[in-house]
């Protein structure tokens, strides 16, 4: 059952025995293994229930509908633009559908420097097998290469970087290019059509508008979660209270640290610190010819030159393929009036490249105002700003390669806008500083850390808390250092163990 509850619903009262607040990459799994199993599942989500009836390709209308404040949700600075789903299915329901295994590099990291003796690709090797076939996720075929992909793909190749072209989980796509405003047609195989589905069949009792806004517990072990309604306007509502002696925390990196503080139930300073974000810097191109970038799949192919996990797993960069919307594009790109109305003019000839760094540079969340707002400190090290600044070098010299005509960066509070033969130098002498380049993170992690010691993580390494018993959290939050890679499939993977080692427990 699947109900979206509205301000004027009556007070809520569930018993279960598995309570999952959050419906992403990892509660829509964990929800939909253990219901499947049989158990009373409960599933807590504080966005609305969108259908792809509802993704109309209107970014006025869907940006508002499928992220945390508007798309608009940043550091506490205002540096970095983080960008989170709030909705049935989470940020999977816009993702660009990049599908990578956790590299074995940062496995072995894992284990090597945070104990986490149990995660080797062996382990492993089931969860990955059971969320790629639940998400279809197979290779991108030379023909579903957009014009922009393709181009970016020349440019790498004519500089000798290495590259490739990547799997994903799309079934039947059309290339309508829509997928960061949700796909309307039901091919991106997000948790809402793969994993939330499983779910209701098996019996889950589903619920969006529901926001969880306390957990308690009781002689050291999980008792209920507390919350109230909240409408798609925001307006709150009846009171929920669901009592479960197995609670799993799934609401994001930057949520589920900010409930579980408010909770008061973990005393553990490590609980939201340790912030990752995979940082990027977008630089846009500008062809002769129109290349219609939002066309197709938005990205297919991926530069690896610039990181090499086995020879250093804690740092580097890659870089990716970016089409934009009117709206946001004109947000970005340089000047006013008549001049920025003629970059516009040109809208159809523009493609991106980011640069996203695998980050070393930490933050930490912090409560704020409300639950709607929690606060996120995030600061860039001198060693990570100079390898972004590097990467946009490189990012420049493929559009260039690829036949671009000129390159904007997005400094502030006025863009840089290169030509063919300038020196690009300039990008590394004027470097990355936080507030003086647009900074955007749709990948937050590491807040609940894993690990084998509670002095240095806040979970084990099956996600659950040192300091309560049955509280797990499955989300991109038990990352114990930045992924260094798009983190989709890692994320349900190890939400699909976590569900196994519960469903151990309840048996």
């Amino acid at each position: 059952m699947i109900r979206e509850l509205t301000a004027r619903d009556g007070d809520l009262v569930l018993d279960a025995d598995v309570c999952v607040i959050g419906s992403g990459a990892g509660g829509a799994v964990v929800a939909a293994e253990i219901a499947a199993a049989g158990h009373r599942v409960v599933v807590l989500e504080q966005g609305p229930h969108w259908t792809s009836s509802d993704f109309t390709q209107r970014e006025d209308e869907m940006l508002p509908k499928l992220f945390e404040e508007g798309g608009m949700r940043q550091t506490a600075d205002g540096s970095v633009l983080v960008l989170q789903g709030r909705n049935i299915g989470g940020s999977t329901v816009h993702n660009l559908c990049y599908a990578f295994r956790t590299p074995d590099p940062i496995l072995a990291l894992w284990r090597e420097e945070h104990g986490l003796e149990e995660l080797t690709p062996q382990a492993m090797e089931p969860s990955f097998a059971r969320v790629e076939r639940q998400l279809k996720i197979k290779q991108i075929h030379e023909a579903e290469l957009n014009v922009l992909n393709r181009k970016i793909r020349d440019g790498a190749r004519a500089l000798g970087y290495s590259g490739f072209v990547t799997r994903h989980n799309r079934e039947g796509c059309i290339g309508a290019g829509y997928c960061l405003l949700g796909c309307s047609y039901d091919a991106k195989q997000s948790m809402l059509v793969t994993y939330i589905p499983k779910a209701d069949a098996a019996g889950a009792q589903i619920y969006a508008c529901a926001r969880a806004s306390r957990i308690e517990a009781s002689g050291g072990r999980a008792q209920r979660v507390l919350g109230q309604v909240i409408d798609r306007h925001g307006e709150e509502g009846a009171s929920i209270e669901v009592r479960a002696n197995t609670i799993v925390v799934s609401a994001g990196a930057v949520a589920t640290p900010d409930l579980l503080l408010r909770s008061g139930i973990v005393p553990n300073p490590q609980l939201g610190a340790n912030l990752h974000l995979h940082p990027s810097v977008l630089l846009a191109g500008f062809w002769e010819e129109p290349i219609h970038a939002y066309r197709g799949i938005p990205q297919s192919y991926y530069i690896d030159e610039f990181i090499d996990l086995e020879k250093n797993p804690h740092a580097g960069y890659v870089l990716m393929p970016i089409s934009g919307f009117p709206g946001l594009s004109a947000v970005n790109l340089p000047g006013f009036g008549s001049d920025h109305f003629a970059s516009m003019q040109r809208f159809a000839h523009m493609g991106g490249l980011l640069v996203l760094l695998h980050d070393r540079s930490q933050g930490h969340v912090a409560p704020g105002s409300d639950l709607a707002r929690p606060e996120l400190h995030y600061a860039l090290r001198a060693d990570d700003a100079a390898l972004l600044a590097e990467g946009m070098v490189h990012c420049a010299k493929v559009l260039f390669a690829a036949g671009a005509r000129q390159v904007v960066v997005p400094y502030l509070p006025e863009a840089l806008l290169l030509e063919r033969g300038d020196d690009l130098a300039i990008l590394t002498r004027r470097g990355v500083e936080l507030g003086k380049i647009a900074l955007a993170s749709t990948h937050p992690q590491s807040t609940c850390r894993m690990g084998d010691d509670p002095k240095h993580a806040v979970v084990d390494a099956f996600g659950e808390c040192f300091d309560v018993s049955g509280l797990f959290v499955a989300d991109m939050s038990v990352f114990p250092t930045s992924l260094g890679a798009p983190p989709q499939v890692t994320t349900a993977a190890l939400a699909d163990r976590t569900a196994h080692h519960i469903l151990s427990r309840l048996s």
